[in-house]
């Protein structure tokens, strides 16, 4: 028993003197190291300028003349910022005269679709020709939808027309404000029974109005 509570008495000297030296142990304080100083991009620059300054300096003294405005640092500096300068102003945008604007968007009201006037032309054509139909009454009714074409013109064109027949219906092309493209696939048989397919693409104007008429066609065979 005597040995046992040695041994227990030894091991609490020893957690004692562990603690007590653990305590008396003092804690360093962390060292502060300052960063490493670095230059601003202007304090860079003026150094750089004034180097320049002083090299341009030696330059001017070996040169004979005085020259009417000396260098400094100052101006170097200047020179070296309007360098780097751009031009940010904005491209201008072009204005649009309102009184033009409102023409357009009234004819645009007032116009009509131009496949319409072709449509009515082929029509009376193809009524003309027929064994039915009134050739000179639709002749005249297809010269009116023409701007300045007599009524004979389109006799003369005709008069040996025994069938007209459209092929393909009248596409619009191009329109723009009052001009505007047309064009048509036809087939014209005469008194001999001679058949003949053309294409036939027509130019139109608009009027005050907004109605559409025929200025001109051209015509490319098949």
């Amino acid at each position: 028993m005597k040995i046992k509570t040695k041994i227990k008495n030894l091991i609490y000297l020893i957690i004692a003197g562990v603690f007590v030296s653990s305590c008396g142990e003092k804690k360093e304080e962390p060292v502060f190291v300052p960063p490493n100083q670095e230059f601003s991009a202007d304090q860079d620059q003026e150094q750089k300028a004034k180097e320049e300054f002083e090299r341009l300096k030696k330059l001017e003294e070996m040169q004979r003349g005085d020259s009417n405005k000396p260098v400094t640092p100052d101006t170097i500096i200047s020179l070296q910022k309007d360098s780097v300068k751009t031009d940010t102003a904005k491209p201008k945008e072009k204005k649009v005269d309102p009184k033009t604007l409102q023409k357009e968007k009234e004819l645009n009201k007032k116009l009509t679709n131009p496949k319409t006037t072709i449509d009515d032309y082929l029509e009376y054509i193809k009524r003309g020709v027929s064994e039915d139909g009134n050739f000179d009454k639709n002749m005249k009714r297809a010269s009116e939808l023409w701007d300045g074409r007599g009524v004979n013109t389109f006799k003369k064109a005709y008069k040996d027309t025994k069938k007209f027949s459209i092929i393909s219906e009248p596409e619009v092309v191009t329109q723009k404000g009052n001009t505007a493209k047309v064009k048509v696939k036809v087939k014209q048989t005469d008194k001999n029974n001679k058949e003949s397919e053309i294409i036939v693409t027509y130019n139109l104007v608009a009027d005050n109005t907004g109605k559409w008429k025929i200025k001109n066609n051209v015509v490319s065979k098949k």
